[in-house]
């Protein structure tokens, strides 16, 4: 049951396969780039920023699969919800942005610098509010529209609670055994995964279209 962590991403699997399937090329191409990338930031913040939040079990142990594949799987879901849900295509000329690549890299190091280092808070809140901040960047680049940031926060909330439930009622111990911040939950998920998934919902609606000059 420890390895709760490797055997709960098959829970989020039919989500990612679901909103794979239904979405066209271009939006296919979205998720893989989108999951990609995210699933790389999580392995390249799981010493750091894991380590004092929670400590899960891993199949290999410093060889952080799991978190390639969370990051993967619901980074990959998330892009693609407002588009299928609103059956919207992405129009525009598929241009990377690097000057705005490169305001999200300032934005991520001074998060970090100010929540973590000047603050003293948990590794959790810079990891949560960076992509808060580069979803609204994103928003307003893009002139996008508010309803499609809602439905996908709304996604990203229903996935969190169902797949947190699911595991919590194979193994009731997972948070009080693997969490450090779990003092407060709702829905039986912790706050703090409630922040995660609002403000990850708000950072994959448009980062993408905005990355890549599209709409």
């Amino acid at each position: 049951m420890e390895y709760f962590y490797s055997w709960g991403l098959l829970f989020v699997l039919p989500f990612t396969i679901y909103a794979y399937l239904r979405s066209n090329k271009d939006e296919k191409i979205k998720m893989i780039i989108s999951g990609i990338g995210f699933g790389i930031l999580s392995i390249i913040f799981a010493d750091d920023v894991f380590a004092n939040y929670w400590e899960p079990k891993y199949l290999i142990n410093g060889i952080y699969i799991e978190d390639f594949l969370y990051g993967f799987l619901f980074a990959g879901i998330l892009p693609a919800v407002h588009n299928i849900l609103r059956k919207k295509h992405m129009t525009g000329k598929f241009k990377i942005n690097f000057m705005l690549i490169i305001v999200y890299v300032l934005v991520l190091v001074a998060t970090f610098f100010i929540m973590s280092n000047l603050l003293k808070l948990n590794y959790i809140y810079p990891l949560s509010i960076t992509p808060l901040i580069i979803g609204i960047i994103s928003w307003i680049k893009v002139k996008g529209n508010l309803v499609d940031i809602l439905l996908t926060v709304a996604s990203s909330i229903f996935i969190t609670i169902l797949v947190y439930n699911i595991i919590i009622f194979i193994y009731p111990e997972a948070i009080s055994n693997h969490f450090a911040l779990n003092a407060l939950t709702i829905l039986r998920v912790p706050i703090t995964e409630w922040l995660f998934a609002i403000c990850l919902g708000v950072g994959c609606t448009y980062t993408y279209e905005a990355v890549f000059n599209l709409k």
